[in-house]
């Protein structure tokens, strides 16, 4: 016979249980602020990797520098860090991007690319964005190292300092701290994910549970701590970052236009020319039309224009001085009768393509004409070379010339000097040729030309003797031979 128990109560029945998968009742804000996390943390991340890119090199005794012009754009911006390896003088060559010490800037380091070789081993260099060389050739010894790597920006707030752009320094910084705070904007969903958990046994007790909180408290400080560490971590290595590479100045060589002041006693002209007292002739050709060239000596001389010969426009807002256009049949012509000097120094720049060569310009005995030689002759020979003609004795003719041509359709500045001692030519503020043995000239009577002068027997003159092509700034010095810094500061004023 079967017995119940009255005191026994039905078992109670088992909780209904589901399981859901973790995450699967999150909510689209969730996943946003998720994904927000996780783009700001490999911000972050790659952030301090490019630091670390870009200043770790400095232990091994490279040269991180960061650029703060944009002379060698479109390859490398300001901003950027570039890295120079030390390489032994053999191993510097044309074509390499050279960090060194400015020759213009004493305690200022310069990048700029290896563009050609000077004189006694110097080298010539030139940014890449810009139209001529740098007026200032520098020594090997003055090279501190090759650019090796490239790291793109890094070094932009450094530029901002430099220029006082206090505001976009501002900006960044605010969009940091944002990107800290978005990385762990994600932090709770973690902290969620713990909650759903089973509860261990061990902490379901008041005290186990006291615990726990605890150990959550822990947690969450170390994470606010990790956050404004790596805050500070960032901001640090940006530091360590812009004080070990400093910052090279890949300068523009060339001049840029002045706008005219409005301050002071009175207004200058953009394309104004300054002369020195030892300046005979100086011509800037700033007309616009007519058929003569005012004189910016102090001697207010005029200078015609005959044949051929006219005015090209230019402009202060684009930086293009107007200049003389000579089509091969004409010339600018003085009227005064000077003596010519043992010294003299002939200065202009010019612009051509012509293979026909020509005169730049000469002193010659008669005021017009073709009948008589050139005794003192700046010319372009059919090669494209610059060539300095005289005649020492009216039986003997001596010419010194360029090693390159330079008919390649660019403004070069070229000055030819011949002293006592030797003949020296420059080319876009560097001596290209020195000549100890051409020294003499005649002393004799004449009138200055440009474009065009007789130079029948002058060694390897062209049997025309005018010049197709471009001048501007044409000055003669009829009594001194310019110095080695006098010719660099004209060429560094520009046209």
């Amino acid at each position: 016979m079967s017995t119940i128990d009255l005191k026994l109560r039905p078992a109670t029945a088992a909780a209904a249980s589901i399981t859901v998968p973790l995450g699967a009742s999150r909510s689209w804000l969730d996943w946003t602020r998720l994904a927000l996390g996780t783009a700001s943390r490999v911000v972050l991340y790659s952030l301090l990797g490019l630091m670390v890119y870009a200043a770790a090199p400095a232990a091994l005794g490279w040269s991180p520098t960061t650029v703060m012009t944009g002379s060698m754009e479109p390859r490398i911006h300001p901003g950027d860090v570039v890295v120079a390896k030390p390489v032994a003088a053999a191993d510097v060559h044309r074509g390499q991007v050279l960090l060194f010490d400015d020759p213009d800037q004493a305690g200022h380091l310069r990048l700029h690319r290896y563009h050609d070789n000077g004189q006694a081993g110097q080298i010539v260099t030139k940014g890449d964005a810009n139209p001529s060389v740098d007026s200032t050739p520098i020594d090997r010894s003055a090279v501190i190292g090759v650019g090796f790597l490239r790291v793109p920006y890094v070094g932009t707030p450094f530029v901002w300092a430099a220029g006082h752009q206090y505001g976009h320094l501002l900006v960044t910084g605010g969009l940091l701290i944002l990107v800290v705070l978005l990385s762990r904007n994600d932090r709770y969903l973690l902290r969620d994910d713990r909650d759903e958990r089973p509860a261990s046994p061990r902490v379901t007790a008041p005290a186990g549970r006291r615990v726990q909180r605890r150990r959550e408290r822990r947690l969450r400080r170390l994470r606010t701590a990790g956050g404004a560490i790596g805050l500070a971590a960032i901001g640090g290595g940006l530091a360590l970052t812009l004080v070990v590479s400093g910052g090279a100045h890949a300068a523009f060589a060339a001049p840029t236009a002045n706008p005219t002041s409005s301050f002071g006693a009175g207004n200058y002209d953009c394309l104004q020319d300054t002369y020195n007292s030892q300046t005979s002739y100086g011509f800037p050709y700033n007309e616009t039309s007519g058929t003569t060239t005012a004189d910016g000596s102090s001697f207010a001389r005029v200078g015609t224009l005959s044949g051929g010969a006219t005015f090209a426009a230019g402009s202060c807002a684009t930086n293009q001085s107007p200049y003389l256009q000579l089509d091969g049949t004409g010339q600018v012509t003085t009227a005064v009768n000077l003596t010519g000097q043992a010294a003299f120094t002939i200065e202009t720049w010019f612009r051509t393509t012509s293979a026909a060569g020509g005169t730049l310009a000469a002193f010659t005995a008669a005021q017009t004409g073709t009948n008589t030689t050139a005794d003192r002759a700046l010319y372009l020979t059919t090669a494209g070379k610059i060539a300095l003609g005289v005649r020492p004795t009216s039986s003997t003719t001596k010419a010194t010339s360029t090693p390159v041509s330079y008919n390649d359709g660019a403004w070069h500045h070229v000055v030819a000097t011949l002293s006592g001692t030797s003949t020296i030519i420059y080319v876009d503020g560097v001596a290209v040729v020195t000549d100890t043995t051409n020294k003499t000239v005649q002393t004799a009577a004449g009138y200055w030309r440009v474009g065009y002068a007789p130079l029948s027997g002058l060694p390897s003159a062209p049997t025309n003797g005018f010049f197709v092509g471009s001048v501007d700034g044409t000055t003669i010095y009829n009594n001194s031979a310019q110095t080695a810094s006098a010719v660099q500061a004209r060429y560094a004023a520009g046209r």
